[in-house]
Formats: structure tokens, sequence, C-alpha cells
């Protein structure tokens, strides 16, 4: 009996696990690309500043935005992750000048401490810019926060 020669395949287990293998990897890649995207919109990598200080009566530090540095940047205190004032970082502070941040000596901020209970806190300071769109606001943090005790 005569065989009838079959249809060659398209795909061989070889290739096929190539393919897949291959559309793993490109889908890996996109994935990682949106990631990354998403992970930038959202900060400003121009931000410089650092919170300096944290106590019982004050916080302060600076902050400036190397694409402007001519222009004063919001910023937002929290204290034990609750919002307690914004401000504008306008304040004198001529080492940031001297460590070359800046074109001028108005980037630092100060803000009084609230009553607080007695115990540990901590407090973060964020500066506010937008990103994306103009009505889309976001925080990045200033720093890293810092812990003091209340009597």
């Amino acid at each position: 009996m005569d065989r009838l020669p079959t249809k060659k395949r398209f795909f061989t287990r070889t290739n096929l696990l190539q393919f897949l293998l291959a559309k793993s990897v490109a889908e890996a890649l996109l994935v990682t690309a949106l990631g990354l995207s998403f992970y930038l919109v959202p900060r400003n990598p121009n931000l410089r500043g650092w919170l300096d200080q944290a106590d019982a009566a004050s916080v302060s530090g600076w902050v400036v935005d190397e694409r402007s540095a001519a222009a004063r940047v919001e910023v937002q205190l929290f204290i034990d992750d609750r919002f307690i004032e914004d401000s504008v970082a306008s304040q004198f502070r001529p080492d940031v000048r001297q460590a070359q941040r800046a074109n001028d000596e108005w980037h630092g901020f100060a803000f009084k401490t609230p009553p607080l209970t007695a115990g540990e806190h901590e407090a973060r300071v964020y500066a506010v810019h937008r990103s994306g769109s103009p009505a889309r606001r976001t925080l990045q943090l200033i720093g890293k926060p810092l812990r003091f005790r209340v009597d």
C-alpha cells in the first residue's frame, strides 16, 4: 500500500517553542517599558532638596527644581502621615547657592510644628509638581523622613 505524502507542518515543536519564548520576551519588555514610563511620569528628576531638621518647634530644609532654578517650589508638610500645611520654598538659604544648586539663595522652607502629643513622631516634606497634564499634581518626597520626639 502506498503511503500518501503527509503535509509538512508549518510549526515544528522546536519552532513553536522558539516562537512562544520570543513572544514572552517581547511581552516582558513591553510591560517593563510601560511600568518605567508610569514610574517616570509622576516623578520629577530635576527636584533636589533635603529635610534638614525636625523637632517639636519646627521642620525645615530646602528644595530646588534644577530645570528651572529660579522658580520657587511648593512644599507640603506631613507629620505622622497627616497633612499639616503647605508653603512655598522661598526662604533665605545661602548654602544652597554656595553648593551651586541654584542661582540665588531663596529656596528654603520652614514650618512651625503644630502641638503634638508626647512621644515619637515622623516629619515628611513633599514637593508639589505638575506631571503629565497641567491638572495633574504629584507629591515627591524631599530628602528622607525625620523622626523626632516630643516630651
